[in-house]
């Protein structure tokens, strides 16, 4: 189970990093094409190798973002995932300059001059920095909110769907006995024990019927009346009483009375285990 998650967790971060890789190009290649209508609406030359160094801002977005979401991630004080998003925005902006600074001075017969290009980029880039990585936080934390009430839902629907599937008893000579309940035909009222009525004899149980009831599961023991719990796969038959009641007769020809209180509920059971139509 644990490498199942593994897996699961390391294929999540895989695709999420492919994504961010993607949106990040297709970012690159949007800012290439829009220098290059707009210099066809200013009717002046385009340069692709310019407008991929200044375009080259969207690179750092790679290192940084999911830097600032894991951070995002693995803490929840709102006050570190804003200090995160701060130190991004202020790192990126800095960053960007130095870099067209250096590939330029590396690759190009010009230096770009690094407080002209930090200006260009507060211009151009500062909003949309400001955007990408506040949005990029709040999305995640709403998930993880979001994420986190779910993953509480299953939880506790796991938890209730744990039911005993065997009963600790004793019999005649003290001595202990491990029912399974799928072989009991039903539990009924003994103050102060609950009978256990097994496939093969009774046994009494130190429980009220209240506690049994809660532990067992719902689809396949229902309380047919206030001092009877039934098991459904045990029974044979159905009879109308023609006031409301029922009688249910179980595999060992034990009938017991359904009172009308309890009817509805039961009906619903009995119709979902067994496609029965009850009128």
């Amino acid at each position: 189970m644990a490498t199942q998650q593994l897996y699961q967790n390391i294929l999540t971060r895989s695709k999420l990093t492919i994504a961010l890789l993607f949106g990040i190009l297709l970012l690159l290649a949007a800012n290439v094409l829009l220098d290059y209508l707009y210099t066809l609406f200013r009717n002046s030359s385009f340069y692709i190798s310019e407008s991929l160094l200044f375009s080259s801002y969207w690179l750092l977005f790679l290192p940084f973002l999911p830097l600032v979401l894991r951070i995002v991630n693995e803490t929840n004080r709102m006050e570190i995932k804003w200090l995160a998003v701060g130190a991004a925005i202020g790192v990126h902006t800095f960053l960007y300059p130095a870099l067209v600074w250096i590939i330029s001075r590396t690759f190009y017969g010009y230096t770009f001059d690094y407080w002209q290009t930090f200006n260009y980029g507060m211009s151009a880039y500062f909003i949309k920095t400001v955007i990408i990585y506040g949005f990029s936080m709040v999305s995640l934390t709403i998930w993880a909110n979001k994420s986190r009430v779910r993953m509480a839902g299953a939880t506790e629907v796991d938890r209730k769907k744990e039911f005993i599937r065997t009963i600790l008893v004793a019999d005649h000579n003290n001595k202990k006995l491990l029912l399974q309940v799928d072989d009991i035909l039903y539990f009924s009222a003994n103050s102060p024990y609950v009978g256990i009525y097994h496939s093969e004899k009774k046994y009494l149980h130190t429980e009220t019927l209240r506690e049994l009831e809660a532990r067992l599961d719902p689809n396949q023991f229902v309380r047919i009346h206030k001092s009877h719990i039934v098991n459904i796969r045990k029974i044979r038959s159905i009879q109308s009483r023609q006031n409301g009641d029922y009688d249910v007769t179980l595999s060992d020809n034990t009938v017991l009375r359904v009172s009308r209180n309890f009817a509805k509920p039961f009906k619903q059971v009995l119709y979902k285990q067994h496609q029965l139509a009850l009128k």
